[in-house]
């Protein structure tokens, strides 16, 4: 195996996990599970210097009662940190997974394991795995239908791990049945499930009611039904949609990116008032920590991260002149379904109030990266204006699309590709070449 480029203050630990023997070695000492290859089975990666949280998948099993093969590694290149933070685990009583492995301290490499679904800020994921604890949470999601009189049928329930952030949220795909105890009736549902961390769950749960609510009477696109949230005040739930994701291959692209940009459009224009997006004079604080992120990764970035900061700089306080519009946060092609010609829009966990352009840019640059050309593109823009005939200044959207770059810079590195170092080079001259005017 080619050994992978890492950033100079990446954790001992994290390198051994990546191209040494480290799993290798867990595997004999009956800590963690068989893998062929662990980089290939890494669905979650926060690398920052000198520590880590990285989240590894195996067998993705589905039962009610049987939660996929998962560990999640925080590592530390302080040794005393990781001793005390698996000292911190242990007064938290997790649960050994099915599969027996237990928390566990690698001294040598700084390395702490949790099995899964034990998580420290969130311990109602591992109640999802409880069916008699579950039913019951479950079923207060279903309307007119009491605990004492509906059972969960364990054979035919199945969860889907489909996201986990640990320490924020995991996000699953349920298929439930329910039978009556005293009658001959039977319930069967899917749902999109989240649990969060009691924290912030509070917030997105009404944020969540309110998007569905304010978002059931528009006419270009469609959202998933809020379904409710458990007495927990971790859980909650939207319909399962049955739309078809959208490939940039179809011929009908252009079409297609129109309707997206109508959808997204209305969105904008919706008079829903949530939690605010960051100001123009916070923004500057933001692209000065992302330049130094990247600067991390690769030092000799630096002169060049600089120029662009600078230059980007410059441009953000113009922002403070345009109207707010009700953002989607975190837009790219695949939060996009299509059933019957509508689009439906999903994952709101980053809306909030904002500056239209920031989404606009987020999708022109998403399309970019897929390869889509210029004249496609320009579709969605067609849709855009469409719907929304606030004006629209190529100046404001070459600032959404520089900070979509940089906001993104770093993702090849979560995902491990190997040419993630000449990815980032390649985002900081489309940088460039935007802020130099480039169309």
């Amino acid at each position: 195996m080619t050994e992978f480029p890492l950033p100079p203050d990446t954790p001992f630990g994290f390198s051994k996990l990546i191209d040494g023997d480290l799993w290798e070695r867990l595997v004999a000492e009956k800590k963690v599970f068989p893998l062929d290859d662990p980089r290939q089975n890494i669905q979650y990666l926060r690398l920052k210097p000198g520590a880590c949280r990285v989240f590894l998948m195996g067998d993705p099993r589905e039962t009610a009662d049987t939660p996929p093969q998962g560990i999640l590694l925080r590592i530390f290149d302080d040794r005393d940190r990781a001793s005390l933070a698996f000292e911190k685990e242990k007064t938290r009583r997790p649960l050994p997974s099915p599969d027996g492995y237990k928390p566990f301290l690698d001294e040598e490499t700084g390395v702490v394991g949790l099995p899964f679904p034990n998580d420290p800020e969130i311990p109602e994921l591992r109640r999802i795995y409880e069916p008699d604890r579950f039913r019951r949470l479950a079923l207060e999601l279903v309307q007119n239908h009491s605990s004492d009189e509906w059972r969960l049928q364990r054979s035919l329930t199945k969860f889907q791990l489909l996201a986990y952030k640990p320490g924020r949220r995991a996000v699953l795909r349920a298929k439930l049945k329910f039978r009556h105890l005293t009658e001959d009736q039977k319930i069967r549902i899917r749902l999109h499930l989240k649990v969060e961390k009691k924290a912030t769950a509070q917030m997105s749960i009404k944020q969540a009611q309110q998007i569905s609510s304010s978002t059931r009477d528009c006419k270009n696109f469609q959202t998933p039904l809020f379904l409710g949230a458990a007495s927990n005040g971790s859980l909650f739930a939207h319909e399962w949609c049955q739309g078809k994701p959208i490939y940039t291959s179809g011929e009908n692209l252009p079409d297609v990116l129109r309707t997206l940009g109508a959808a997204v459009a209305e969105l904008h224009s919706l008079p829903l008032e949530i939690n605010a997006h960051l100001p123009p004079q916070l923004m500057l604080d933001e692209v000065k920590i992302l330049a130094a992120d990247l600067t991390r990764l690769i030092p000799g970035l630096a002169s060049d991260l600089q120029s662009i900061t600078d230059e980007l700089l410059g441009q953000i306080p113009i922002l403070s002149s345009l109207p707010s519009s009700l953002l989607h946060g975190d837009l790219h092609l695949d939060q996009f379904l299509i059933n019957k010609g509508m689009p439906i829009l999903v994952d709101f966990d980053r809306a909030g109030r904002g500056y239209a352009c920031l989404d606009i840019g987020a999708m022109l640059e998403d399309l970019r990266i897929r390869g889509v050309d210029e004249a496609a593109s320009d579709s969605f823009l067609e849709g855009y204006r469409q719907i929304n005939q606030r004006q629209l200044l190529p100046q404001h959207i070459v600032i959404g699309r520089v900070l979509a770059i940089l906001r993104r810079a770093s993702e090849p590195l979560r995902k491990l590709q190997t040419d993630w170092q000449q990815q980032l080079r390649s985002s900081l001259s489309e940088c460039r070449r935007l802020l130099a005017g480039g169309e």
